[in-house]
C-alpha cells in the first residue's frame, strides 16, 4: 500500500478511530494488529521474514539479560552475552544480506568465473525483497547493542516488542528509531490531542506537497537524462544532475514527513531524520543532518566501536609517536571512517555505484579532516570572515555540489556512466537554443512554472526552520480563516499539481528499496 494513495489515508482513519475509542490498555494491541495488516498488504512472505527477526531478537535480548544477572564472572558473562549478540547479528544481517545482496554478488561471481572459462553457476534466488527490511533490521539489532551494553532493560512483553519492530508509520522509511526512545512511547498512553492532531495532518500535507508536486515532477527530467545521457549536452546534464539531488531529498524527506505526520495523528514522535542537508557547510555537516537515524545508528554501533578498539588504540599510539602534530591525532578515526562509509555506501544498493558512493564520502570526509589546519592558515593568510554570510553561502553551494556529484553515481546506470555524465558537466557554458534544449529534457512549460514556484515555496520554508522558525506554531496563532486558506491552498496544490497521470508510478519512493 502506497502512503500516498486514498488507501493510505481510509487506512489510517480507520486506525486512528480504533485507537482512540478502545480502551487504553489495549492500544498497543490495535496498533499491533493494523500494522501487521498493513504489511499482509504486501504478501504473506514478507511478514515471515519480520515475524523470524522479532522472534530472534526479543529471546536473544531476554536471553543476554539473563546471562548477566545470572553470575558474577564478569569475563565469562561478557563473553557468552558477546556470543549471543554475534549469533542473532549473523543470522539477522546474514538473512538481510540473503534477500537484498545475494543475487548481485552471485551474477557477478558467475561472470568473472566465466571470463577465465570456468563453469561456475551460482544460482539465483527469487524471493521479493520484504518491505522495510533494512530498516527494521537495524532498528532489531541495535535494540539488542543496547542490552549488551546495559543502556536499556530487555522487553518483556512480546506484543509490545512486534509493535516496536512492525510499527507501520516508519516500516516503509524509517527512521530507525532506538528502543529508550519509541519504545517507551508505545508502553504509554494517549489520549486524542487536538493540536497534536492537527501538527500531524500539517506535516502529512507537507510530505505529500514535497512528494507529489516536486519530487514526482523532477523525476521526468532525472530519468530522461540518465536513462538516455549520451543524448543530453553538458548543461543539460549538469541540470539532471542537480535535479537528483533535489529529487532525492524531497523524495524521502517527504516521505518521512507523511509517516511522521500519521504518527504524530497517533500520539507518537518520532525521531527527525533530516534537518535541511543542503544548508551544510561541509561534507561532514551534511551528513549529520541527512538520514539522521541511519548516520547515528553507524555512529554508535560501527565507528565508536572500531575507533575505541584495540587495533585503533595501537594505531593511535603509533601514529603519535611517528607523527606529529595534527595528522597523527587524526589517523586512528580513518580507518573507522572508510568503514562507516562503506557500510553506509552497500546500506543504500548493492552494485559498485553505491561502493563507490560511499568511499567518495569516506575520502572527502578524511581530506576534509586532514587539512582543517591548511584550511584554517589560509583563510588567515587572506583575511577571510569566515562568519560572515557570504562565505557560509559559498560553503553550503560548495558542499552541495559536492554532494550532488556523489549522488549522480548512484543513480546512473553504472559507475562509467555516472563518471562520463561528470565529464559531461565540464562543457557546461553552451547556451545556444538554451531555452529549447531545456524543454526538451521532459517538461512542458506549465509544468517548469509550477515547479519553480514549488521550489521556491521549498526553499523559504527551509529558511525559515532553518532560523529556528516554528511554521506549525506560528500557524496555530493565525486567525481561523487565514490559517484554513492556507490548508486549502496547499490541498489543492497538491491535488492538482501532483504527479498522478500514466506512467508515474507514487508507489515507489526512492527508499522503499532500502
Amino acid at each position: 500500500m502506497s502512503i500516498v494513495s486514498i488507501q493510505f489515508l481510509v487506512f489510517l482513519v480507520a486506525v486512528i478511530v480504533m485507537y482512540y475509542i478502545l480502551p487504553q490498555k489495549i492500544q498497543y494491541i490495535v496498533l499491533l494488529f493494523f500494522s501487521y495488516a498493513f504489511y499482509l498488504i504486501g504478501g504473506v512472505k514478507p511478514v515471515i521474514f519480520i515475524i523470524v527477526t522479532t522472534v530472534t531478537v526479543f529471546y536473544s535480548g531476554l536471553w543476554i539479560e539473563g546471562v548477566r544477572n545470572k553470575t558474577d564472572d564478569k569475563v565469562r558473562v561478557k563473553k557468552q552475552m558477546r556470543r549471543i549478540l554475534f549469533g542473532v547479528a549473523v543470522f539477522n544481517f546474514g538473512t538481510l544480506f540473503l534477500l537484498k545482496y545475494y543475487n548481485y554478488f552471485a551474477d557477478k561471481t558467475n561472470n568473472i568465473f566465466g571470463l577465465f572459462e570456468y563453469n561456475i553457476d551460482l544460482p539465483l534466488i527469487n524471493i521479493i525483497l520484504p518491505m522495510g527490511i533494512s530498516f527494521y533490521t537495524f532498528q532489531a539489532i541495535g535494540y539488542c547493542i543496547d542490552i549488551y551494553r546495559n543502556k536499556i532493560k530487555a522487553e518483556r512483553n512480546f506484543a509490545r516488542f512486534a509493535l516496536f519492530i512492525s510499527f507501520f508509520p516508519q516500516v516503509i522509511q524509517g527512521p530507525i528509531s532506538r528502543y529508550n526512545d519509541l519504545g517507551e512511547q508505545l508502553s504509554a498512553f494517549h489520549k486524542f490531542n487536538y493540536k497534536q492532531f492537527t501538527f500531524g495532518l500539517q506535516l502529512m500535507l507537507w510530505g505529500f506537497f514535497k512528494k507529489l508536486v516536486i519530487a514526482d515532477r523532477l523525476a521526468i527530467v532525472v530519468d530522461n537524462v540518465f536513462g538516455s545521457y549520451t543524448y543530453y549536452d553538458g548543461t543539460q546534464t549538469f541540470l539532471a544532475i542537480i535535479c537528483y539531488a533535489i529529487q532525492i531529498y524531497a523524495d524521502f524527506s517527504g516521505g518521512i514527513d507523511i509517516v511522521r505526520g500519521a504518527a504524530q495523528c497517533l500520539g507518537f514522535d518520532l525521531m527527525e531524520n533530516f534537518k535541511r542537508p543542503y544548508f551544510g557547510t561541509s561534507v561532514a555537516e551534511y551528513w549529520r543532518r541527512w538520514h539522521i537515524s541511519l548516520t547515528s545508528w553507524m555512529r554508535d554501533y560501527v565507528f565508536f566501536p572500531i575507533a575505541l578498539s584495540k587495533f585503533s588504540n595501537k594505531i593511535g599510539k603509533f601514529s603519535r609517536k611517528n607523527l606529529k602534530g595534527h595528522i597523527g591525532k587524526q589517523i586512528p578515526s580513518y580507518l573507522p571512517t572508510f568503514v562507516t562509509f562503506f557500510l553506509i555506501g552497500v546500506w543504500h544498493g548493492a552494485g559498485g555505484g553505491f561502493i563507490v558512493f560511499g568511499f567518495y564520502n569516506a575520502i572527502l570526509m578524511v581530506l576534509g579532516m586532514m587539512f582543517k589546519p591548511a584550511f584554517e592558515k589560509i583563510n588567515r593568510f587572506f583575511g577571510i570572515n569566515t562568519k560572515c554570510l557570504s562565505w557560509k553561502v559559498w560553503q553550503i553551494i560548495r558542499t552541495f555540489f559536492i554532494m550532488a556529484a556523489g549522488k549522480c553515481i548512484t543513480r546512473s546506470v553504472n559507475v562509467a556512466a555516472g563518471i562520463e555524465m561528470l565529464k559531461k558537466c565540464a562543457d557546461l557554458m553552451d547556451f545556444n537554443n538554451i531555452v529549447y534544449r531545456l524543454f526538451s529534457m521532459g517538461l512542458n512549460v506549465s509544468n517548469c512554472f509550477v515547479l519553480i514556484l514549488a521550489l521556491v515555496l521549498f526553499l523559504i520554508v527551509s529558511i525559515m526552520q532553518e532560523n529556528d522558525i516554528s511554521i506549525r506554531e506560528k500557524m496555530s496563532q493565525q486567525i481561523l480563516p487565514f490559517r484554513w486558506s492556507v490548508y486549502i491552498f496547499m490541498i489543492l496544490a497538491v491535488i492538482i499539481f501532483g504527479m498522478y497521470g500514466e506512467g508515474f508510478d507514487v508507489s515507489q519512493f526512492i527508499y522503499r528499496g532500502f
